[in-house]
């Protein structure tokens, strides 16, 4: 069961008054164990990520605290793509951002490094986007947050700024970190083992759904 935190006093923080309301079904994705769910801003903007990382923490499910969604693998991103079809025409704050310090520094959330993850789904030139910003705006703790756009072949990540407005938000409940059985901990060797078929499996699947896609034009010819 969904329950929200009411939050009475929301016109006391300076990130907006808009609430943040999940739309369509929870879905579990099996290789991380976490619920997702896609929300949306009801109210006046801004309707920035700023805001939308403090009004989803307001929600739980299964006892989970709510987060902007982490898309470390491909398995993940492409159970978004597949069960929720509104990021195919909506695009979606993620927990996902880079600040610029000395360099662009991409982190999600969790604090985790996206330099230590194989898999990425960035949008043609926004990388190089990136880094122009953040040379131009060194040590100057700019954010540059990340969200879900749509593309002709599925899903990609760009960035905005932190004035863009966007409705909608992918909301992830992961599982709580002090519940992972110790026996189920993986070394550092078998991450790295994990991150490599995972992403062998996310080349192959790309494959496919470009061959699905590149049949389904030729036959509306």
């Amino acid at each position: 069961m969904l329950v929200a935190v009411v939050m009475l006093f929301q016109g006391a923080d300076d990130t907006g008054t808009a609430v943040a309301r999940p739309i369509g079904e929870v879905k579990l994705e099996p290789t991380s164990g976490s619920y997702f769910q896609m929300f949306e801003f009801y109210g006046r903007p801004p309707h920035t990520w700023k805001h939308a990382q403090r009004m989803v923490r307001g929600y739980f499910y299964e006892e989970r605290e709510g987060r902007l969604a982490e898309i470390k693998t491909g398995a993940i991103h492409y159970f978004l793509l597949l069960n929720f079809m509104d990021l195919r025409s909506k695009k979606a704050w993620i927990g996902l951002s880079a600040t610029c310090n000395e360099t662009a520094e991409m982190k999600w959330l969790d604090g985790s490094d996206l330099a230590d993850q194989s898999f990425r789904a960035w949008n043609e030139g926004t990388t190089r986007n990136i880094s122009r910003t953040c040379r131009a705006n060194k040590d100057s703790g700019m954010v540059l947050p990340a969200y879900y756009d749509s593309h002709e072949l599925g899903l990609r990540w760009d960035v905005g700024n932190e004035k863009t407005n966007l409705k909608y938000m992918m909301v992830e409940f992961p599982v709580p970190v002090d519940e992972t059985p110790e026996d189920e901990q993986k070394s550092e060797s078998e991450l790295k083992e994990h991150a490599r078929s995972g992403n062998a499996s996310y080349r192959h699947l790309t494959t496919l759904i470009y061959a699905i896609l590149r049949l389904a034009l030729l036959q509306n010819k």
